[in-house]
């Protein structure tokens, strides 16, 4: 270790050194080993963002196991679902997610070990094996009884999950080689250095916030865990730790542009680089933001969790290609086919294929999906853009009726499920209505049994005590009949 003293990890008044994170991570690592945790077995993370949930993700890496970080958003069907669909072993959870954890089973929960990161966890019951606490283990374990397991770079070591076109979320196999690879892609392009200092806003199940910890790590610099996002504590946040490096959705700087936002009334001198990554990003916005950050270098990306990082615009080609997000990296090929798969040339709009570097094998336990997305090297994204003469990509949204809003890729059938529930719903249909802000608004059209009266309070209501915030409708319409096609389904786009 280069810099063992140097400060690794910021969380409120918090500060490790990468010294004290190698020495938990180790700990941790061989008292999973003896626990009898293995290369392969799946061990979940269920946590609001943490320094213990770090020290998680690397000690399971160490056991040549593979994390699967659960969306702190998620709700009891959700959470549910990924405890089943990937079978864990062991769940680390914190105080707050067991509640929803104890909502989401009556009885006994199919997870043998559960392992707190908080001092305490409060749950009525006691249904699994064990219940063990992160503090006790880094005070007791002593790390040097079990070697740690040296797993293979084809081996998995994330499963990322993330909605589906249809029903709930799917599972995204992520190697050891991508992980490596794409951080040092992305070290190499944002320049990142034992001097940065970069902000942690989003959740470690997003592929973004996994590459800039492990790009953190990779170059010595030192990673601040931003645990409210409202615009006033980012922005204290910004200035007290002279941030240099900042990476977020474009809603999450719209949101920073908003007028009672302070953002724009300072000034950052620290500020390096920002990048952003998601969403399409509404030129004005995106103008108004370069104004505030004048000497702020601005990485426009795009990727996605089957392909991680695709392409890159380097800030001197900002002013001259925005909104483009840029040209692939080194290994990366992107292509732009039509609905026969045929290549579209410069300016045709179509679907964007990546083919070459950091593809994932596919997706756990579907191989029905795995065989539609991915074919050879290459993964058909269900994302529609162009790309011009010069071979710059410009992302235009999805195809494939998912809803892109907040940073979040939803599935209008899994939020219609969930609304079905409701006794007195006869049909639903959900789309997505665009916004400035958040990308989409999520607006669900439903019809009532006869003689019904619901209010839309009922629906929202509803979706709130079961689905994530960003997959709550915002506008809620009731009508006497849906518009049909010629064969008689629900026509989406008359909605």
């Amino acid at each position: 270790m280069d810099y063992p003293h140097k400060e690794a990890v910021v969380c409120g008044h918090r500060r490790l050194s990468y010294e004290d994170m190698e020495e938990a991570s180790a700990r941790l690592a061989y008292f999973l080993i003896s626990l009898g945790v293995s290369r392969g077995d799946r061990i979940g993370i269920f946590s609001n963002k943490s320094i213990e949930e770090i020290i998680a993700i690397f000690a399971v890496l160490k056991t040549g196991g593979i994390f699967v970080h659960i969306n702190p958003q998620y709700r009891e069907s959700q959470l549910s679902h990924v405890i089943s669909d990937c079978n864990l072993k062991i769940l680390f959870i914190d105080n707050i997610k067991a509640k929803i954890l104890e909502k989401a089973y009556t009885e006994k929960v199919p997870v043998d070990i559960i392992i707190s990161l908080s001092p305490e966890i409060n749950l009525s019951w006691r249904s699994f094996k064990k219940i063990y606490y992160l503090d006790d283990i880094l005070k007791e374990s002593t790390p040097d009884k079990i070697p740690c397991s040296n797993p293979g770079e084809n081996d998995t070591a994330s499963i990322i999950y993330t909605s589906g076109s249809t029903g709930m979320p799917k599972g995204i196999i992520v190697t050891h080689s991508i992980f490596y690879d794409s951080t040092v892609a992305s070290v190499s392009v944002l320049e990142n250095n034992f001097n940065d200092r970069l902000i942690s806003v989003t959740p470690f199940s997003f592929d973004g916030a996994l590459s800039q910890l492990f790009t953190s790590f990779f170059s010595g610099a030192t990673l601040v865990l931003q645990q409210s996002n409202l615009p006033g504590d980012i922005v204290r946040t910004l200035l007290s730790e002279s941030i240099t490096g900042f990476h977020a959705v474009p809603s999450l700087w719209i949101m920073l542009l908003q007028k009672y936002s302070p953002f724009a009334k300072h000034s950052y001198p620290n500020l390096r680089y920002i990048s952003t990554i998601g969403e399409v990003f509404p030129e004005n916005y995106l103008i108004k933001l370069k104004h505030i950050l004048k000497e702020t270098k601005f990485y426009m990306m795009y990727g996605t969790t089957e392909a991680f990082r695709s392409t890159y615009l380097p800030p001197e080609d900002f002013e001259r290609k925005r909104p483009s997000v840029g040209r692939p990296f080194p290994g990366v090929e992107i292509l732009i086919v039509d609905e026969e798969g045929n290549i579209c040339g410069p300016g045709e709009t179509g679907e964007i294929v990546h083919r070459g570097r950091f593809v994932s094998p596919g997706y756990w336990n579907n191989r029905e999906k795995t065989v539609g997305t991915f074919k050879g090297n290459a993964v058909y994204t269900g994302d529609s853009g162009k790309v011009d003469d010069e071979g710059y990509l410009y992302f235009l949204g999805r195809k494939d009726g998912m809803i892109k809003t907040s940073g979040y890729r939803v599935s209008p059938e899994e939020i219609e499920e969930c609304i079905y529930q409701i006794e007195d719903i006869k049909e639903v249909v959900v789309t997505g209505i665009p916004d400035k802000e958040t990308g989409s608004k999520i607006k669900a059209v439903a019809v009532c049994t006869n003689g019904t009266v619901l209010a839309p309070v009922d629906i929202i209501n509803h979706c709130k005590d079961r689905l994530p915030y960003y997959m709550v409708p915002r506008i809620v319409e009731f009508r006497e009949k849906l518009p049909r096609t010629a064969t008689n389904k629900i026509n989406r786009s008359a909605v």
